[in-house]
């Protein structure tokens, strides 16, 4: 199914059906982006998987949180709810499959990204790390940060020089604990 003239992204209802899709799925013509499909000789980035939650993000609505962090990484499968960060009132917003939270992002930590004229708004790759480090309450969130500067090309240096650039940031302290913990050399495994 690969071509110059199909789509970087198949999502369900433009072309094609989500059975036809599944179907091509099954066959090994397509790979899984989240809700949509890729094209299996395409290498799948953080584009494509922003174009297939392009339609669940609501206007004005960011991208945020571990969602940004799948986007950004790939890792695991799409985190649902979808979490998206707004800078008004987020009830108007509410989905069984959304989660929102109000917050002021700056626009330096705001990234468009997508591509077949699907693109959504997201934090950065530096932004993300920093969201996950201040509220992220989960052992894994540890393996989301790391993966996300990995896959993004995102220097310990830059994040910790983007952390002490907020004077005012709720949870620094603690975020930084966790950044410095999270950036420490591993150690080997052994068997």
């Amino acid at each position: 199914m690969t071509s110059l003239l199909l789509p970087a992204l198949f999502v369900d209802g433009r072309e094609f059906s989500i059975a036809e899709l599944s179907a091509a799925r099954l066959d090994g013509d397509l790979v899984g982006v989240g809700t949509a499909y890729a094209p299996i000789g395409d290498l799948v980035d953080h584009r494509h998987r922003a174009a297939a939650i392009a339609t669940d993000v609501p206007p004005g609505g960011i991208v945020v949180g571990r969602s940004a962090a799948w986007l950004h990484s790939g890792c695991g499968r799409l985190p649902l709810p979808l979490e998206i960060g707004v800078t008004g009132p987020a009830t108007r917003w509410r989905r069984p499959y959304r989660s929102t939270r109000s917050m002021r992002i700056r626009p330096e930590h705001r990234e468009v990204v997508g591509i077949d004229g699907s693109s959504v708004v997201t934090l950065s790759p530096i932004a993300t790390i920093l969201d996950l480090a201040r509220v992220g309450d989960l052992a894994s969130d540890d393996t989301l940060i790391r993966a996300v500067a990995q896959q993004r090309g995102v220097s310990p240096a830059e994040v910790f020089a983007a952390l002490d650039g907020w004077s005012h940031l709720p949870g620094k302290r603690d975020a930084l604990a966790r950044l410095e913990e999270c950036f420490a050399p591993q150690p080997p495994l052994t068997r």
